[in-house]
């Protein structure tokens, strides 16, 4: 049996924040599996959202519950993730993610 995943959705994230520091940030709940910032293909620049696995459901509960998050001096939003989350790419290009993975790699129809 796959082991349960609890998955937040991160959006106004900082154009400057890598895969590496949102996981660095979101490890004070407790242990992150995976932390992935997308980016736009074309450009290179992240695309201001991207999300963050927990393998327990207490890391993921502390997370959400603190009231408001703050890296590098922008608030996040931070919602409960979905596997069927979809978003439009307006401007036509592909997604780049840039993920952190501890475990395995990550496989396009987990998002």
């Amino acid at each position: 049996m796959a082991q349960q995943l609890y998955k937040l959705f991160i959006r106004n994230l900082p154009w400057t924040v890598s895969s590496h520091e949102l996981r660095t940030y979101f490890s004070q709940f407790g242990y992150v599996t995976r932390a992935t910032v997308l980016y736009n293909n074309d450009t290179g620049l992240s695309r201001g959202f991207g999300y963050v696995d927990f393998n327990k459901r207490e890391a993921f509960e502390g997370a959400m519950s603190q009231v408001q998050h703050i890296l590098e001096g922008q608030r996040l939003r931070v919602e409960e993730g979905s596997s069927k989350r979809r978003f439009s790419n307006r401007d036509n290009t592909t997604l780049n993610k840039k993920q952190e993975n501890v475990n395995n790699p990550i496989e396009e129809e987990q998002f």
